[in-house]
């Protein structure tokens, strides 16, 4: 037999210390548990070593000396959740109930005290973190304590350390849900404002957080919850049954199947697991609970999904705080940008640069009232920011005063960047940039957001083409974080280096493209919707064509998206690939069709809710499809004979033009593919991006012969 493999060590980074104190006007101690960690940046991360800490601090504390426990954490964390360096061990060697059930021992202890128990939320409490929190009676915090959340679906798992049945129990099944499973997929948490609303913490008092003092303001409200339970008030035990006859139990639990289903398609097991667990926990108990919990937690954790998430969120981790290929040329100050046209695009560009790097802007468009217009629509942008509470009436002002509007090109001339959103024509942007090359200094830099053209072409008629580079931010631009920069054949190093550290300012995730035709979003998104409007072309149900994806749980059909950026703007792409890509890219006489009528929408809508024949198209959109189809009967021969059939194209043409990107080193490796599709498409995190999700389907060994990640 050979001998089992070495278990690599996971030393603890948290520190338990445990000390006691008299509350004011009590008589008895309470046994403070004081939580660090030796990390930068003071995370408390909670793996085997450290959960063996704090199991034999709790144990080690006298019960019949003490009137409570109280744990808190430190500034920043009260518990950033478990450490998935040994969660990634446990997929490669399959142990990881060992470790779920130390939490639930640890934890535990807490929960069977036979004295009240209180958490301080210091700073943020995530995952494991939170799930510690709800194994107290108690749970207090401060307006600034928070991410609070359980973001674990997202990873591919569950809470597996008993959010399951605690939080339903304290907040309604409801809204635990929501917590557990909805926000999860979206990477949504909780501030401690909410989380009071919602019953997750007791109270929020002004306090300060930290180690060195436990604010007395937070001593006086723990005093007073003992005072109470001295006069005989009961005593609220974490997965106490208050909420078991609660009859709208069963109405969430079936509502969030629904939703779940719906929504991911069966692509992603974690939610539906996690669905199943808060519905049994209307009955069992949290050990019962428990144990079921470990059990399914193991499984899922070694699965293809979860080892694909994890990778995922490791790589959007990492790259978001170090992006890869920044030349190490020295980034050009910017103290001043301005940005050409005045349109949506150009209006939103100006307010995220003016936000984000508190800089001048200057906009300009050669129509004055569109110019006046635009300006203002920009502003507004702050003001209606600051109506939300995201910041200050003042600083809206201040922001807003940074937006002008250009009275003439002398207003350009000191600009150290130069962004175009205008039109996308190539002919159209190189007259912008051959003009506004006349204007401003010979080291100012050009950027473009164009969204699939060259930038190279758009270069070589200019003096110095080695300023010119890609800055293709993505709609809606508030939200999405992927910033594309595209380094056109002369793009000269200054110019990339200056692009990524303003992207970095602007808080935006950079990937390094090299010039080609869609860079990377688009022409991955522009390959499935060819390979679906083919197929509804040739003949395929439309409806069936249009949820043939589905099973890959993307965030959009490819019609939705198609009404979402507009069929003119998608159009436009799709022939910009066409020409470069013939022989994988085709004309959709549909599509055609559909831009020269002018539509914005194919699908129904409310102002539009009419439908064709088929019942699922828009009436205008289906008489186009009818007349089409009927003008190109020889297109019916190309008809896949299912939607599974449609499936495994999609899936194979995918592996065939990422394939196809990486030979001509568009980007370094299928790391970048994937981080583009995360941020810049909202792929999710149970695809991997999207080149796991073709390695495990088979279609990169049957398109390429090779899967895109070895391990």
């Amino acid at each position: 037999m050979a001998p089992a493999p070495h278990a690599p060590s996971f030393p603890s980074t948290v520190t338990v210390a445990l000390e006691q104190l008299v509350l004011p006007g009590r008589h008895l101690p309470v046994a403070l548990v004081r939580l660090d960690s030796t990390q930068p940046g003071g995370l408390i991360i909670w793996g085997s070593e450290a959960l063996g800490q704090l199991r034999d601090a709790l144990r080690s504390v006298d019960q019949s000396a003490v009137e409570a426990i109280v744990v808190t954490g430190n500034a920043r964390s009260f518990g950033a959740g478990a450490d998935l360096k040994e969660i990634r061990h446990a997929q490669l060697s399959g142990v990881s109930d060992s470790y779920v059930g130390l939490g639930h021992e640890a934890f535990g202890i807490l929960a069977d005290a036979e004295v009240p128990t209180f958490s301080l939320l210091t700073g943020q409490a995530l995952g494991g973190g939170l799930e510690l929190a709800l194994h107290t009676d108690h749970r207090v915090a401060h307006p600034r304590t928070g991410p609070l959340g359980l973001p674990e679906c997202r990873l591919g798992f569950f809470p597996g350390w008993g959010g399951v049945h605690l939080l339903p129990h304290l907040v309604g099944p409801a809204a635990a849900l929501r917590i557990i499973v909805f926000d999860s997929l979206r990477g949504r948490h909780v501030k401690a404002q909410e989380a009071h609303e919602l019953g997750l913490v007791d109270v929020v008092l002004d306090a300060a957080p930290g180690t060195e003092q436990w604010d007395p303001a937070w001593q006086q409200w723990v005093a007073g919850r003992l005072d109470a339970i001295d006069a005989g008030e009961p005593r609220r035990r974490p997965g106490a049954p208050g909420r078991a006859e609660d009859p709208e139990w069963q109405e969430a639990v079936d509502q969030a199947r629904v939703r779940a289903e719906r929504t991911w398609h069966g692509a992603a097991p974690a939610p539906l697991v996690a669905i199943d667990l808060v519905a049994d926990a209307r009955t069992e108990s949290r050990t019962e609970n428990g144990a079921k919990a470990v059990a399914a937690f193991a499984e899922l954790v070694r699965g293809d999904v979860a080892k694909a998430s994890l990778y995922a969120f490791e790589l959007v981790s990492s790259r978001s705080r170090r992006p890869a290929d920044v030349p190490e040329a020295a980034p050009k100050p910017l103290r001043k940008a301005a940005v050409i046209g005045a349109g949506l695009m150009a209006g939103q560009l100006a307010s995220l640069i003016a936000g984000g790097a508190r800089i001048p802007v200057v906009m300009t468009d050669l129509d004055d009232e569109r110019l006046a217009a635009g300006v203002a629509r920009t502003r507004e942008r702050f003001t209606a920011q600051a109506a939300k509470g995201r910041i200050t009436p003042e600083q809206a002002e201040q922001l807003g005063g940074l937006i002008t509007g250009a009275s003439g090109p002398e207003d350009l001339a000191d600009a150290d960047l130069v962004i175009e959103a205008v039109f996308e024509d190539l002919d159209v942007k190189k007259a912008v940039f051959a003009q506004w090359e006349e204007v401003v200094r010979p080291d100012t830099i050009l950027a473009t957001n164009t969204s699939s053209l060259s930038v190279t072409a758009m270069a070589e008629d200019l003096r110095h083409p080695e300023r010119v580079v890609g800055f293709h931010v993505f709609n809606p631009v508030e939200v999405t974080p992927l910033l594309e920069i595209v380094a056109g054949e002369r793009t000269g190093d200054v110019a990339l280096a200056t692009a990524f550290d303003l992207a970095a300012t602007l808080r935006r995730t950079a990937v390094r493209v090299q010039d080609a035709p869609g860079f990377v979003v688009n022409r991955v998104l522009t390959r499935l919707f060819d390979v679906v409007v083919r197929a509804v072309d040739a003949g395929t149900d439309v409806a069936a064509a249009d949820h043939a994806p589905d099973p890959l749980g993307l965030p959009m059909t490819p019609l939705r998206l198609l009404d979402f950026v507009g069929p003119a703007v998608l159009h436009h792409v799709g022939a910009t690939m066409q020409q470069a890509y013939p022989e994988r890219f085709a004309r959709s006489p549909w599509m055609d069709a559909v831009v020269e009528a002018g539509l914005t929408h194919v699908l129904p809508t409310e102002r539009d809710p009419e439908t064709g024949a088929d019942g699922y198209l828009a009436a205008e959109a289906a008489r186009l499809l009818e007349r089409t189809r009927a003008e190109h009967p020889e297109l019916a021969a190309h008809a896949p004979a299912s939607a599974e059939e449609l499936l495994v194209r999609i899936q194979d043409a995918l592996a065939e033009e990422i394939g196809a990107m990486l030979t001509e080193g568009v980007v370094a490796g299928p790391e970048d593919v994937d981080l583009c599709m995360i941020l810049g498409a909202n792929y999710p995190f149970h695809l991997g991006g999207i080149t796991p999700y073709l390695d495990r389907t088979g279609a990169a060994e049957r398109v390429l012969g090779r899967r895109f990640h070895q391990d």
